[in-house]
């Protein structure tokens, strides 16, 4: 597969932005998302409701960007420093690239390694700089008539969430809608604070996600939505009170993991988790699923050497429930800067204890009900979402929705040796399907 880039352009508000909102400020939560580039990607196939050229379809898209810009203005602006965003609708960078084959050849066994070439620049994870770009997009057409969207945000002013927000009400102005306006408020809540220093915590999660020694491995496991209800089933006959389906998933691939290391090591290895808590739900009163940030917190989470599925939710519901809107509220006062210093040397000296005792890492990540497939530009829904930027160089889970039956994708990386036995583990070889085609996972053969 060769892609090669057709043209390459800034894409500009369609109205000027108001003088008084010039500078946008990041949150004080969003200083502590770290000023890295990160990256998204959609695959749609053709539609076959619509007779649009290519085209006419790449000029509608930048057409109905150029409107959602005039809402999301910051990102057609440059930045100043990685606090704050020149809005001075010089546009954001888009790129138009044509693929030399059909997307259902592709993605019949997607070669991974590829994913890149989808990209903005090939850009996986990268640092911001002063007077770069905040988004870069790429349209890539494929020969068939299907495309892919990539996307290069900056994971410190748009989580996922925020992400899927902007993607949504893009498309719906593709389909020619009005969307909800997106909402700023958070960094109003928690004003940033220039002399709070450097998250020392993100530099220790990219190192654990990209920096070990050994030779890592990746696959993907499909749990089918069947399968998922049946093990909410199960957790909540074992006493778990309405379990979730990203909670029983998790827990029966942790499972088999530390039953991995136990295997490697001759012995129980103590295993710490990362994990990422979204905070528009927890602050009182609940922020709007718009509000615009990387409103997240990471915490640390241990796990012991009881792996039961009741016990493993559990120990991660007690952890999670420490970010709570007590803690929130404490944020948005006077000392809210202390309170988040606070927090960060806390969760630091975990990972850093953890390390040194030779704990295993583990970063995990749930996108699961972030709404990825439901991105729909007027010609149909996305067919695959690939979650996790590659390569990477440590111990990583990430779950998405499956796109049909409510099931869910999840995305691992470990260790060979850890992820030789996992993958020939009996009880997911008997629930979930190993990297599997995305084609296998959904009916759409008569679109490609």
């Amino acid at each position: 597969m060769e892609i090669e880039i057709i043209s390459r352009e800034c894409v500009k508000p369609s109205s000027p932005t108001p003088h008084d909102l010039r500078t946008y400020k990041i949150s004080l939560i969003d200083q502590f998302g770290g000023p890295g580039l990160v990256s998204d990607l959609f695959f749609y196939p053709p539609s076959q409701a619509t007779s649009i050229s290519t085209a006419m379809r790449s000029q509608l898209l930048k057409q109905s960007l150029s409107s959602t810009l005039t809402l999301y203005y910051p990102i057609a602006g440059r930045f100043i420093d990685t606090l704050s965003i020149d809005c001075n609708d010089e546009g954001l960078c888009y790129t138009v690239a044509r693929a030399n084959c059909d997307l259902h050849d592709y993605l019949k066994q997607p070669d991974l390694s590829k994913l890149a070439k989808f990209l903005p620049d090939e850009i996986i994870c990268s640092e911001t700089t002063p007077g770069g770009y905040v988004f870069m997009i790429q349209e890539t057409v494929f020969a068939c008539g299907g495309f892919a969207i990539g996307i290069v945000v900056p994971h410190h002013v748009f989580d996922i969430t925020s992400t899927i927000v902007f993607l949504k009400t893009w498309a719906t102005m593709a389909r020619g809608e009005v969307p909800m306006p997106p909402d700023f408020s958070s960094s109003c809540l928690f004003p940033q604070n220039t002399k709070f220093p450097q998250d020392p915590i993100t530099s220790i999660i990219v190192g654990q996600i990209f920096g070990r020694d050994g030779n890592y491995v990746f696959r993907r496991f499909l749990f089918e939505g069947s399968i998922v209800s049946n093990l909410k089933s199960k957790a909540t006959s074992d006493g778990v009170h309405n379990p979730t389906r990203v909670e029983v998933v998790l827990a029966l691939l942790f499972r088999c993991i530390v039953s991995a290391l136990k295997v490697k090591h001759g012995a129980q290895k103590s295993v710490l988790m990362s994990t990422a808590v979204n905070l528009r739900s927890r602050v009182v009163p609940p922020l709007p699923k718009t509000s615009v940030g990387c409103l997240n917190l990471p915490i640390p989470v241990a796990i012991g050497d009881e792996t039961d599925m009741c016990c493993f939710i559990g120990q991660i519901r007690e952890c999670l429930s420490t970010i709570n809107g007590e803690f929130l509220k404490s944020l948005q006062a006077a000392q809210g800067p202390q309170q988040l210093l606070e927090f960060a040397k806390e969760t630091g000296e975990s990972y850093s204890k953890a390390l040194s005792d030779g704990a295993e890492f583990i970063v995990f990540n749930s996108w699961c009900n972030a709404g990825m497939y439901s991105v729909d530009f007027g010609w149909g829904k996305p067919i695959w979402f690939p979650s996790l930027p590659l390569p990477l160089r440590g111990s990583v889970i990430a779950l998405v929705d499956a796109r049909m039956s409510n099931g869910i994708e999840a995305w691992v990386s470990l260790e060979e040796g850890i992820m030789s036995v996992v993958e020939r583990d009996a009880e997911i070889l008997s629930l979930a399907s190993i990297d599997p085609s995305p084609l296998q996972i959904h009916s759409l053969k008569s679109n490609l």
